[in-house]
């Protein structure tokens, strides 16, 4: 009973040192889809057709670890062709924040396989 009652005491405190944050990703790029599109090591979306947002993903990770700061991963597919890409920024993401990273036709992107 002692060992039920202590782990009852302990379950808050490790809790409270974890934080959570949302993120989901929009895509307005005309006339492409965003394939296994990812946030840092998060997988955000397997596939988002044009104008379609990502459903939303939670984020979390000791309180310490925030903010954090990825670029956005995905494949553009366009008719047949189909290119690995990158946003050439970071995106930062804060403990308790709601982050809607939007990827349109303006958006800088490199190909890191070609830099």
């Amino acid at each position: 009973m002692r060992k039920f009652i202590f782990l009852l005491i302990l379950i808050p405190f490790f809790y409270s040192c974890k934080d959570k944050a949302y993120i989901k990703i929009q895509n307005k790029v005309r006339n492409a889809t965003l394939n296994n599109v990812s946030w840092d090591n998060n997988s955000i979306a397997y596939s988002l057709l044009p104008g379609e947002v990502s459903e939303e993903l939670k984020i979390v990770d000791d309180k310490d670890d925030f903010p954090k700061r990825a670029v956005v991963k995905f494949y553009m597919q366009g008719a047949e062709n189909q290119v690995y890409l990158q946003t050439k920024y970071s995106f930062s993401l804060d403990a308790g924040q709601t982050l809607l990273i939007v990827i349109s036709d303006t958006t800088s992107v490199i190909n890191p396989i070609t830099e």
